[in-house]
């Protein structure tokens, strides 16, 4: 990389630290309290009660690795830039789903003040410290949203545990969260090193949310008797999974051939 973009990765990554550490931690502290007191699903307080700390907890370690990562830019390491991927692959994780529980008792959705700049840092350190493709950066940008929406997915699968009882939901909620963990490895894995192992973890995680999700899918849409959010992860990963499965349009959209060189900061 050129000093460039180690400038404006030491830069991105400082931001990063600052919303993933002060955000995080200010939000949750203000939060907490009145989140679980005003929830209004069923259930809702029992899972937020852990679901929170949990999340509150990878926000803040993603800023800690932001900020590890901006000394390995400003020292010219290799890992800066992988590190930098993970710390924000982490920090949108921990920052997405708070808001549906917050909106849904008609409260602001406040972490989005930590969700958004995110996003955009996303796309930035792509773009101008990376200098990844478009279509590398918009399929990572893709398979990041799977594993943020299959987190949602076992958290409703937990809660239909507690409400409903239906042996099904006993039966799959923690592969959502297995599904969850090779989307975050695949995300990583397109965005720093793009090889066919990485293409192979993006097929069984979403050959596995499609088997748990569909019912999950199913079951929130007749409850709700309208379309249910917990659908969009199997669909994602249907889509993902042909997309994964044809190896031109993999090759194509991460610029692999066969193996894709690492990305170095040197």
């Amino acid at each position: 990389m050129t000093n460039r973009s180690e400038r404006l990765g030491a830069l991105f990554t400082l931001i990063g630290a600052l919303v993933g550490i002060v955000g995080t931690t200010l939000l949750f502290v203000n939060w907490y309290e009145i989140t679980l007191r005003d929830c209004a699903e069923p259930a809702c307080d029992i899972l937020l009660a852990y679901v929170m700390p949990a999340l509150s907890d990878l926000g803040i370690l993603a800023g800690v690795l932001y900020a590890v990562s901006t000394y390995g830019f400003l020292t010219h390491k290799s890992w800066a830039f992988p590190l930098a991927v993970i710390s924000n692959v982490l920090a949108l994780q921990g920052s997405f789903f708070l808001n549906i529980p917050l909106v849904a008792a008609d409260m602001p959705p406040v972490y989005f003040s930590v969700f958004l700049p995110n996003v955009i840092l996303y796309v930035l350190i792509m773009w101008l410290v990376g200098r990844l493709p478009w279509g590398r950066t918009l399929l990572g940008l893709f398979t990041g949203m799977t594993f943020v929406l299959c987190l949602m997915n076992g958290i409703a699968s937990s809660n239909k545990m507690i409400t409903n009882g239906a042996p099904i939901f006993f039966a799959m909620q923690r592969l959502h969260w297995v599904s969850m963990i090779g989307w975050g490895v695949a995300t990583v894995g397109i965005l720093v090193r793009p090889t066919d192992s990485m293409r192979i973890v993006g097929l069984a995680a979403a050959l596995l949310e499609l088997v748990v999700g569909i019912p999950l899918a199913v079951s929130t849409t007749i409850d709700l008797g309208r379309f249910s959010m917990f659908s969009v992860a199997p669909i994602l990963s249907m889509l993902l999974f042909f997309a994964f499965l044809w190896v031109g349009l993999w090759r194509r959209l991460t610029g692999a051939a066969g193996e894709a060189p690492a990305i170095r900061v040197a």
